[in-house]
């Protein structure tokens, strides 16, 4: 609706929006202190998925190259949710897979790369995505450890929306398709 538009840009545009997401950070970590929900790990082969509940209804990602003990993330918004999972699992985070620049989804990149020096954020140069390092395009492939994920470019939701899909062919498993805020499901992502 039109009289949402300004609230949507204070959000996803301003320093005050950056603290609204802090504060939204901090309310879900008090209501929520395991997270929201009871997810599962998916596994196959080499390969072993993560959801790790965030906020009061999103998710990030941790896929684990299981033979490397490497990581990439998808969308860290709640970095100290995901710290604690990687710390839980061993593993070393070489990327971050972001879907796009809001801070529900992008809001962890920076202290989880002062966390983890080496590690590369990847996603949209048309979106300015917090500490951006690697920008993609359309089709171009991202490895971690034995793991290939294409970058599909998915405009709609932000202009350099991002959808990341992992290969796991080559592990017995199916196409995996990580769609940030592309496909919705009453109302989250």
């Amino acid at each position: 609706s039109p009289a949402a538009l300004p609230r949507y840009s204070l959000y996803a545009r301003t320093r005050l929006g950056y603290l609204f997401y802090k504060r939204q950070v901090k309310k879900a970590r008090e209501r929520y202190p395991h997270g929201h929900s009871v997810s599962q790990p998916v596994g196959f082969g080499a390969v072993k998925i993560l959801p790790i509940p965030v906020l009061s209804n999103n998710y990030s990602y941790l896929v684990i190259d299981t033979g490397s003990s490497r990581a990439a993330v998808v969308d860290p918004s709640d970095p100290l949710a995901v710290q604690a999972v990687i710390e839980e699992e061993g593993v070393l985070l070489e990327a971050i897979l972001c879907t796009h620049k809001h801070w529900d989804h992008s809001g962890g990149n920076a202290a989880l790369r002062q966390q983890h020096g080496s590690c590369k954020v990847y996603g949209s140069a048309l979106d300015a995505v917090p500490e951006l390092t690697n920008p993609l395009t359309d089709k171009e492939r991202v490895s971690v450890g034995c793991l290939r994920f294409e970058a599909l470019a998915t405009p709609g939701h932000t202009v350099g929306h991002v959808a990341y899909v992992l290969d796991a062919a080559p592990f017995g498993g199916p196409p995996c398709l990580f769609a940030g805020d592309l496909l919705f499901l009453a109302g989250c992502g």
